[in-house]
């Protein structure tokens, strides 16, 4: 091997302009966010899903949800209603495709309007509830056939030392409804214990929080072939550890243009580094050089 293997193969920016910080992105997310849960635009799923489409930081699962780790999601991304239309009657909201050391585990999200009930006033689980707990059986059902898990494979574009060097193991995650249900009544509180498990959490509104672990990812949708950008979050910044990401994602240039949180020269920044990072990894260099991985832009 020559001595180019052992050296930085890449060049950061000098001066870039600087993204948005996470603490006043936080502040301005959560008033955001606690606005529409509390509007009556808050009780339309559509509503809530296009705000969480937005800031992928809010939805949980980029690290798995039950055994949390230190690896990226691939590919840097939350999926929004991927194209599995055979998985059940309806495809999940979201998906993250995380990964530890052992395992691959696609989260499946599906949410409800927050404005949903869980229980009836006889304290039994409401029909809404019954039916979305019955979507996430109907996914584990389909994700028990062996076949099936090869169809995710190649629709998702998963790379092989996933496949082949991790455990296939989803979870699968419900958003529903909002805490002051419970409010006062305890035993409603025990009665929420029988709908997780190991594997799946279910959750209302009021626990979803922004990760700042999440800053750098972005949303997209799958195409036939391609992943497609629906949106990228004011935090964002770039660096050679995921420059692999860029290439198999269009659409980039325009959600930045389209985000209101970005300074201009901050858009047009992302927009040129995000073309040079392609074009690294695109040349291989990202397996033949040495990363810093504290190296961001």
């Amino acid at each position: 091997m020559s001595g180019e293997g052992f050296r930085v193969l890449y060049e950061m920016a000098a001066n870039p302009p600087a993204p948005v910080t996470w603490e006043e992105y936080e502040v301005r997310l959560m008033q955001d966010w606690h606005e529409l849960l509390n509007s009556d635009a808050g009780c339309e799923e559509r509503n809530v899903h296009g705000f969480l489409a937005s800031h992928p930081c809010l939805v949980p699962g980029a690290y798995s949800v039950t055994g949390p780790s230190g690896h990226a999601p691939f590919p840097a991304a939350l999926i929004s209603e991927p194209p599995l239309a055979a998985i059940g009657r309806r495809r999940p909201d979201f998906v993250w495709l995380a990964s530890d050391s052992l395992n691959f585990t696609p989260v499946l999200i599906e949410i409800e309007s927050p404005c949903k009930r869980w229980f009836t006033n006889e304290k039994v689980p409401h029909h809404d509830l019954t039916q979305a707990m019955n979507q996430l059986a109907e996914w584990q059902a389909w994700f028990n056939r062996p076949e099936n898990i090869l169809v995710f494979y190649e629709q998702f574009q998963i790379p092989d030392y996933l496949r082949r060097q991790r455990h296939f193991r989803p979870e699968y995650v419900l958003i529903y409804g909002r805490r002051n249900e419970f409010e006062g009544k305890p035993e409603l509180t025990k009665l929420r214990a029988q709908f997780e498990h190991h594997g799946q959490v279910v959750m209302t509104f009021d626990r979803v929080a922004p990760a700042r672990d999440c800053s750098d990812y972005i949303c997209v949708t799958k195409t036939a072939d391609r992943y497609r950008a629906l949106s990228i979050p004011a935090t964002l910044r770039l660096g050679p550890i995921f420059a692999d990401c860029w290439p198999i994602i269009d659409n980039v240039r325009d959600v930045i243009m389209a985000n209101p949180w970005l300074a201009y020269n901050r858009k047009t920044f992302l927009i040129e580094r995000i073309l040079y990072w392609s074009e690294w990894a695109r040349n291989g260099a990202q397996q033949r050089s040495i990363i810093n991985t504290g190296d961001w832009e």
